[in-house]
């Protein structure tokens, strides 16, 4: 079934959950995401206290589970010396360049966290994508269940044709992308009330379609 046989119309769900998503945005969690991005952005500061920063903003979107607090400031520290590091970008990413960022930064951070009990590495994915919108907030997409559920029902209403193939991460953002580029201009401006971040406004609108109840 191609888009002509969609059985929704995605501008008018995204019309519908705007402004409980910019609302959302500033007051639940808002403060502490500007304080995240410009601690990356400030390099006057000491790497501790940018360090710190980031395990409190982590911690606050609960993607330190399973993590002692020495693999936890392993991994913070591989975040704030990625964000030194970064190419600055103004406006969107590619798909690819959004993949390339992401497999950097998680790898940095695979390496710094001990593996679990069984050997096997740890599911970094989550606290990767979020760690790397405080880097590029204009640009990236945050990784969790809800959106994951939310885009999967979307695409198979409106018929579209998903990625077989690649890391959940990749497939995500395939249809992420898809997904926004059809509505971005619905998420106007002067209905974000100064909130600054397009894409995060996008996220937290999959985050209430996919909640589980």
């Amino acid at each position: 079934m191609g888009e002509a046989g969609a059985l929704i119309d995605l501008n008018q769900i995204v019309e519908h959950f705007l402004d409980e998503a910019v609302r959302l945005c500033r007051d639940d969690g808002g403060k502490q995401d500007d304080e995240i991005i410009a601690a990356l952005n400030d390099r006057n500061q000491s790497t501790e206290a940018r360090r710190n920063e980031v395990l409190k903003w982590l911690g606050y979107y609960r993607t330190l589970q399973g993590l002692n607090q020495v693999d936890r400031d392993a991994a913070a520290g591989e975040i704030v010396e990625f964000a030194d590091a970064r190419v600055p970008v103004v406006g969107s990413l590619s798909e690819a360049e959004i993949v390339d960022r992401f497999t950097s930064l998680h790898d940095r951070c695979g390496q710094a966290v001990r593996p679990k009990m069984d050997k096997t590495p740890r599911d970094l994915t989550s606290l990767t994508s979020k760690a790397l919108w405080c880097c590029y907030p204009d640009a990236i997409p945050m990784y969790d269940s809800n959106a994951r559920r939310a885009l999967g029902v979307l695409s198979r209403l409106m018929g579209l044709d998903r990625p077989a193939d690649g890391t959940p991460y990749t497939r995500f953002v395939s249809v992420w992308l898809n997904l926004y580029r059809r509505v971005e201009r619905t998420i106007d401006d002067d209905r974000l009330g100064g909130y600054c971040y397009k894409v995060r406004v996008f996220d937290r609108i999959l985050w209430i379609i996919g909640e589980p109840d």
